[in-house]
């Protein structure tokens, strides 16, 4: 089983001042690491929490009559990691993210957003040989399929439209009110449609769970790479992105935090880096543990628009959208171990954020990925509410560990998922640290 090779790795720990953690339970944390598998490779999406544990969302393949198609996977598990029930399999989608629907403490069920494709191998464009649709998987608290919602180009194919727009899912976030906001792109049906940049789209679901409205956010001849996650509160939208100049392997990109009100333009479109020219990629934007702290975000920046010689970076976002000034913060999973204020364009190795969450001490933790030999490693780092650095952890086995999502559980342990691949055999995993992020099995 995959397992072995995890549990045999040797745990880097690399520590650096725990002064603000003073307070933190000194006694054994049930801390774990636990694999999920399949006959076919297996990638984690997202992570969420429900009462008394937890729901993992991953994808894979399955084998039919007529090949291998996509399927995405629940997973269920409790407060352990220890999995419940089978694996919960939905076929033709490809999950980004999703969310529980929780009322009174009882799931009420579960809503995956993803991409749904049309193959079509034998058409004359070949933009049209693959078409993808933004899917909507809606779920009763037994996993089982309700329904699908997508939006999808249906006009005809003909001389005034040659290529089928093609639309994704990314992101999602519950309402008030009982729907849900969902985050997506979309690339408009042109002949040369691999050059179309990625346009911005927001779709919302009433309380029915069914389609209310659809807003699209287009940018010229700039494209859109979205951050994992969307937010609302009070008939506000606030979502992290990079505005990107793509040329083949080359990207100059800048951050920008679009905050907007329900089907209406930005009041807000706060940015950093537009006069400069590098690779500046958030990948995650949460909330504080108080909310009147804002938001935090994490990404990869590098000074060279091929990313080498990336860091990971940290910056702070203020409830009305606006990034604050002077909160940006650059950590090398290296140099960062000596030199806890880094310059941004001092690199030793290639780091990468990937996922973040809010700390109930008013600081963030960080999840990300260092460069190891030959391997990419898990890289933890924690923040106090300033974003300076309090601690930081690499966690390297067998295989490329890539995080998708980080949380802390209500205890203060800091509960995180992922992928390990090795051989080009992927499975999923979700590991449990304590709050200082260490390990006791």
């Amino acid at each position: 089983m995959r397992n072995s090779f995890f549990l045999l790795i040797v745990f880097s720990c690399l520590l650096i001042t725990c002064k603000n953690l003073d307070n933190a339970d000194p006694s054994p944390r049930s801390t774990f690491t636990k694999f999920y598998e399949g006959p076919y490779s297996m990638e984690t999406s997202a992570l969420d929490k429900i009462p008394d544990g937890l729901v993992l969302l991953a994808n894979t393949v399955t084998q039919t009559a007529n090949g291998l198609i996509p399927q995405t996977v629940l997973i269920e598990t409790d407060e352990s990691g220890n999995q419940i029930g089978s694996f919960h399999t939905y076929d033709n989608i490809v999950s980004k993210s999703f969310k529980a629907v929780v009322s009174n403490g009882v799931v009420n069920g579960y809503i995956i957003v993803g991409d749904s494709t049309y193959v079509d191998p034998t058409a004359e464009q070949a933009a049209n040989v693959v078409v993808s649709s933004l899917s909507v998987l809606l779920l009763n608290s037994s996993f089982q399929e309700l329904r699908r919602i997508y939006i999808a180009d249906k006009r005809a194919i003909g001389v005034g439209h040659p290529v089928k727009d093609d639309f994704f899912g990314e992101s999602i976030s519950l309402t008030s009110s009982g729907g849900a906001v969902i985050l997506g792109t979309f690339k408009e049906g042109i002949v040369n449609q691999q050059n179309a940049p990625a346009e911005q789209l927001l779709f919302g679901l009433n309380n029915n769970l069914d389609s209310a409205w659809v807003k699209f956010y287009p940018l010229l001849s700039n494209t859109y790479a979205n951050a994992r996650s969307i937010h609302y509160s009070d008939g506000n939208i606030i979502w992290a992105s990079a505005i990107a100049d793509i040329q083949g392997d080359f990207t100059s990109s800048y951050v920008t935090v679009p905050f907007i009100k329900e089907q209406s333009v930005p009041v807000n479109f706060s940015t950093l880096g537009e006069t400069t020219s590098q690779k500046f990629l958030p990948k995650d934007i949460q909330p504080a543990a108080s909310p009147a702290f804002g938001f935090g975000v994490v990404g990869t920046y590098s000074e060279n628009p091929d990313g080498s010689g990336g860091n990971i970076f940290f910056l702070r976002v203020g409830t009305n959208g606006s990034i604050i000034a002077g909160s940006d913060r650059y950590f090398d999973g290296s140099l960062s171990l000596t030199t806890p204020t880094l310059d941004k364009n001092t690199s030793a190795v290639i780091d990468e954020g990937e996922a973040i969450t809010g700390t109930s001490d008013g600081g963030f933790v960080m999840v990300g990925t260092v460069q190891g030999n030959p391997d990419k490693n898990l890289l933890i780092i924690k923040v106090n509410a300033l974003g300076d650095l309090m601690w930081m952890k690499t966690f390297g086995g067998t295989g490329n560990e890539i995080p998708s999502y980080v949380t802390e559980a209500s205890n203060g342990d800091i509960v995180l998922c992922g992928t390990n691949n090795l051989s080009g055999y992927s499975s999923a995993f979700i590991m449990r640290m304590d709050r200082n992020g260490d390990l006791k099995n």
